[in-house]
């Protein structure tokens, strides 16, 4: 597993802090000129401490909001208050004030207010543990957050199955594109090239040579400066340079597509490095990814599929072949490297700039929920993918919840619009089996029936009537055609006190109705009467007729008899007709 240091030496001057996270990325909250010197200085520096690895602050956006946070409580203490306070002289109206403040600035559905709350009660609480300056009447109100509510949030819902479509072929063939550029046409071309100080700058190949001798740090103005600009816009780097090195949109593409098919939470697939790819075995691989928002188990490894340029692993490896050039050139392990049409070489994408490609990208496709321009957010990705999981499982818990608790599971990934039909559909289906289970008949094999006549008080539990009904229902003597009934006066599809309205093979979906082994020749023969009608209607009108009492008897009742019974039941049938149309699978082959 990976190992990771702890951050940079942390200064903090005349309250300028500036912070070097594990993997380099680096921030700086400058307090120079804001108002309550002594309290910001308290927590700058508890700010600061939680930038260490399992903190709590593992990114410079999340450092930046906190940051605001404080900074604009700062300000609004300063004017409501004439002093300079310390942290020991905090007052639970310092806080409720402060929301009451945020809250009348911004509309009841925002969420601001309290999220600027709960950035300042977790760095105070953080402080309060350390080092124990507040009240007591601090401390209690540092128990709760916010009295107010939290606000209007719209729960991040999956992407329908043709934007998701679209996305997926819009990013395949930027991928494609990428890779005959990248892998034949720019080495093809780099292959024909020479020095243009000897061989002229009228060439494409000479200046893609120039670029590469340059390490892609060549632009079209350095090259006007030397041949002019008509040269210059003829060949220009800005066309050239992506032949050699991978662009924004080449590795926006390529990080798009992993996240569809991988699930990867994208805050996760940003930070990516180049050893990433672990431990290959039959046709998968794990991926090891950082997650900082899981305290104390940061580092974890998602198995995806490998092999195919489609798969999550596949992906990968086209990231670590389009990325190579610019790998070289930068030394840096970042897995996503591009350059820029500056000329630039970038080593990750910052969460501003995949939202900034984002849009690119859609305005680039032209991918539209087919009214209007589909709003990208790559954060609902993983909400995309789980639904599909959740969708092809048929809502299977155990297949969905990788890399959360059921409940999580359950409350951010499966509990979304998207999903509702599928929940609505499982709700319906549980009623109709709930209904069907109802009104299914009660089948009573030999051993069953040999235990009555000899337990007639177990009838109750075992079939649901009294021990006196026991000896009529197993002579026969309340038998119809296809069962035995326990009361043909009292039909669940009919009204008490008369006689039963459905046709006599509605005992094989009727709670009421008794099967024995001793129907099992009429049910026979009425499965081969059925079989034989089928050929003379049409299917359509079969089905609405006889499918139903077909799927019972070879559902509900004949699994329930030994092969002998049936076999036996067999014989009888055909004593007068043979039965042509019985399934012989049901039969031992017979």
């Amino acid at each position: 597993m990976q190992q990771t240091a702890e951050p940079a030496a942390t200064a903090l001057g005349p309250l300028r802090i500036e912070v070097t996270f594990p993997d380099d990325r680096a921030a700086v909250v400058d307090w120079t000129r804001e108002p309550q010197q002594r309290l910001l200085r308290a927590l700058g520096a508890e700010l600061a401490a939680s930038c260490a690895v399992g903190q709590g602050t593992g990114s410079p956006y999340t450092l930046r909001n906190r940051a605001r946070s404080c900074r604009e409580w700062a300000r609004w203490i300063a004017s409501t208050e004439d002093a300079e306070l310390r942290v020991g002289d905090l007052l639970p109206s310092h806080l409720d004030g402060f929301e009451s403040h945020l809250r009348e600035r911004h509309p009841e559905s925002s969420r601001t207010p309290y999220a600027r709350i709960a950035d300042i009660v977790w760095i105070l609480r953080r402080l309060n543990d350390r080092h124990g300056d507040f009240s007591p009447a601090m401390v209690r109100r540092l128990a709760h957050t916010s009295a107010g509510p939290v606000g209007f949030y719209a729960p991040r819902d999956a992407y329908a199955p043709h934007v998701v479509e679209q996305l997926r072929a819009a990013a395949r063939s930027d991928v494609d594109r990428a890779v005959r550029q990248l892998t034949v046409e720019g080495p093809t071309l780099l292959s024909r090239g020479q020095d243009p100080r000897v061989a002229e700058w009228d060439s494409d190949a000479n200046v893609a040579w120039e670029i590469c001798k340059r390490q892609g740090q060549f632009t079209r103005q350095e090259l006007a400066d030397l041949v002019g600009q008509a040269a210059a816009d003829e060949h220009s780097p800005g066309r050239l340079a992506p032949l050699l090195y991978a662009t924004s949109r080449d590795v926006f593409a390529l990080l798009l597509l992993f996240c569809l098919e991988s699930g990867m939470e994208v805050e996760a697939a940003r930070e990516l490095t180049t050893g990433c790819i672990k431990n290959p075995n039959r046709g998968y691989v794990q991926v090891e990814y950082l997650k900082r928002r899981r305290h104390g188990q940061e580092w974890n490894t998602l198995r995806v599929r490998d092999g195919s340029p489609n798969s999550p692993g596949g992906l990968l490896r086209l990231a670590l072949r389009l990325t190579a050039s610019v790998r070289e050139i930068t030394g840096s392990p970042a897995l996503w490297q591009f350059r820029t049409k500056e000329g630039g070489l970038i080593t990750g994408f910052s969460a501003s700039a995949v939202t900034y490609m984002a849009q690119s990208f859609v305005s680039r496709h032209g991918i539209s929920d087919g009214v209007r321009p589909v709003e990208l957010r790559m954060s609902r990705l993983r909400k995309t993918y789980k639904a599909a999981v959740y969708t092809v499982t048929g809502g299977r818990m155990s297949a969905f919840v990788q890399g959360h608790s059921p409940d999580v599971a359950a409350a951010h990934y499966a509990d979304i619009p998207s999903l509702r039909d599928l929940h609505e559909q499982a709700v319906a289906d549980g009623l109709q089996d709930a209904l069907d289970e109802a009104r299914a008949p009660s089948v009573l094999t030999p051993e069953v029936e040999a235990h009555l006549i000899q337990q007639p008080a177990d009838a109750t539990e075992l079939v649901g009537i009294s021990p006196t009904e026991v000896g009529p229902l197993l002579s026969g003597e309340s038998d119809l055609w296809l069962s035995s009934c326990r009361d043909f006066f009292d039909s669940p599809f009919g009204t008490k006190g008369k006689a039963c309205p459905v046709s006599f093979f509605g005992c094989l979906g009727c709670g009421n109705a008794v099967i024995t082994r001793r129907k099992l020749p009429a049910i026979l023969g009425f499965l081969n009467h059925i079989e034989a009608e089928r050929a003379k209607m049409p299917e359509a009108e079969w089905t609405e007729r006889f499918g139903k009492a077909r799927q019972q008897i070879l559902r509900l009742v004949l699994p329930k008899f030994s092969e002998n019974d049936v076999l036996s039941a067999k014989a009888v049938a055909e004593s007068t007709d043979p039965l042509l149309f019985l399934p012989s699978t049901l039969f031992g082959g017979h």
